[in-house]
C-alpha cells in the first residue's frame, strides 16, 4: 500500500510539473506573442512568415498537450519549432530583430523545454543555447547591436533555466523514489522467499520425524537387523523419501521426473538396473500430489532385486507415474492420487495417476 502511495504522489508531482510547463508556454504564446504580433504590422518584412510562425507553434502545443510526445514525433515537434522560429526571425525588418516586435525568441525556448524535458537537463539546455547563439549569430550578421540582445537573453533565460533546474530536482526526486520503492519490495520479495523456504523445511522435516527418528535411533542403538530384506526395505524407502525432499527445492523445467530421478539414484546404488522414460507433455503437479505420486511408486523401487522400469505418462491435464519391477507390492494408500496394483509372479506393476 505505501508503494502504491509512493508511486502516485510521485506521478503527480511529474504531471505537475509537466502542466506547469504547458500553461507557461501557452501564456506565452498567446498572452504575449499573440498581441504583439497583431499590432506590429509595419516591424514585418513577411506577414505570412510571421503567421505561419505562430500557427506551427499553435500545432507544436496543441500536439504537446493532448499527449506526451515520444521518439519520432518529439523530434518532428522539435523541427516544427525550429523552422517557425526562422521563418519568425526572418520575417522581421533589421532594424526591429532586436526590439518587441521580435516576439518567437522569448517564446520558442519554451517550446523546447516543453518538449526536452522528460530527456535530461543536458539536451534542453542544448536546445536553448543553440537558439540563443543562431539568435546572435543573425543579429550580427544583418548588422545590429547585440549588446541589447544579450540583455534579453538574460532576462528570458533568468525564467527558463530556473525551471528546468526545479523540474530536474523533480525528477531526480522521483527517481530516487523509484528506487527505494523498488528496493523496499525486492526485501519484502526476500522476506516472503525466506518465511515460504523455512516453513517448506520445517514441514519437510516434520514430515520426516515419524518415520525416520526411529529408524535412525535403531540404527544408532544397534537394534537394526540388516539381515532382514524387511528392515533394509524400510532403509531404502526412507532414504529415497529424503532425496525425493531434497530435490523439491531445485530449480527444475520438470519437477516430477527430477524427484523420480533422485530416487531412483537410490535404487541404482544397490545394483538394481534402472530405466526411466517419458511419454507425452503433462502438467506439473502442486507439491503435495508431487509428493503422492513419488510416494506411491518408492515402495517397489526400494525393494527391486533386479530391475525396475519407470514411465512418466503424460495425457495433456493428467499424468502417470508407473513402475514394473520384482519388488515387494505397495500397501493401499488414499489421497489425491489413484493408485492401482497387478501382480504376476514376481513382477510388480504399480501405476499412480494425477488429474489436474
Amino acid at each position: 500500500m505505501g508503494e502504491q502511495v509512493r508511486e502516485l504522489t510521485v506521478e503527480r508531482l511529474l504531471r505537475g510539473v509537466r502542466w506547469a510547463i504547458v500553461v507557461i508556454t501557452a501564456v506565452s504564446l498567446v498572452g504575449f506573442a499573440l498581441p504583439v504580433l497583431v499590432v506590429g504590422g509595419g516591424a514585418y518584412r513577411s506577414l505570412p512568415h510571421q503567421v505561419a510562425a505562430f500557427a506551427l507553434l499553435a500545432v507544436v502545443l496543441v500536439v504537446a498537450t493532448s499527449t506526451r510526445p515520444t521518439g519520432v514525433v518529439r523530434w518532428v515537434l522539435v523541427a516544427l519549432v525550429v523552422l517557425a522560429s526562422g521563418l519568425a526571425l526572418t520575417g522581421v525588418h533589421d532594424r526591429f530583430v532586436v526590439s518587441e516586435e521580435e516576439w518567437s525568441f522569448g517564446v520558442v525556448g519554451w517550446f523546447g523545454v516543453l518538449l526536452l524535458l522528460d530527456l535530461g537537463t543536458r539536451v534542453t539546455c542544448g536546445f536553448l543555447a543553440a537558439h540563443v547563439v543562431g539568435s546572435f549569430a543573425y543579429t550580427v550578421w544583418v548588422g545590429q547591436d547585440a549588446g541589447d540582445l544579450a540583455v534579453v537573453t538574460v532576462l528570458v533565460l533568468g525564467y527558463q533555466l530556473p525551471v528546468v533546474a526545479a523540474a530536474a530536482v523533480v525528477h531526480r526526486v522521483a527517481a530516487d523514489a523509484a528506487g527505494a520503492a523498488r528496493r523496499e519490495a525486492e526485501t519484502r520479495t526476500a522476506e516472503a522467499v525466506a518465511e515460504r523456504l523455512h516453513a517448506d523445511r520445517k514441514a519437510r522435516y516434520t514430515a520426516l520425524l515419524p518415520a525416520v527418528v526411529p529408524l535412525l535411533t535403531d540404527l544408532t542403538e544397534g537394534r537394526a537387523d540388516l539381515a532382514d530384506d524387511r528392515v533394509r526395505a524400510r532403509y531404502a524407502v526412507e532414504a529415497a523419501r529424503l532425496r525425493r525432499l531434497f530435490a523439491e527445492q531445485d530449480d527444475v523445467p520438470d519437477p516430477l521426473v527430477h524427484e523420480l530421478r533422485a530416487c531412483v539414484d537410490v535404487t541404482e546404488r544397490r545394483g538394481v538396473a534402472v530405466h526411466l522414460d517419458t511419454l507425452g507433455e503433462h502438467p506439473t503437479p502442486p507439491v503435495a500430489v508431487r509428493r503422492e505420486l513419488v510416494d506411491a511408486v518408492t515402495g517397489l523401487l526400494a525393494t527391486a532385486r533386479t530391475r525396475a522400469r519407470v514411465t512418466v505418462l503424460g495425457t495433456g491435464s493428467a499424468v502417470t507415474v508407473s513402475v514394473v519391477a520384482d519388488g515387494t507390492p505397495p500397501a493401499d494408500r488414499e489421497g489425491a492420487v489413484a493408485v492401482s496394483s497387478v501382480v504376476e509372479g514376481e513382477r510388480v506393476w504399480v501405476e499412480a495417476t494425477w488429474s489436474a
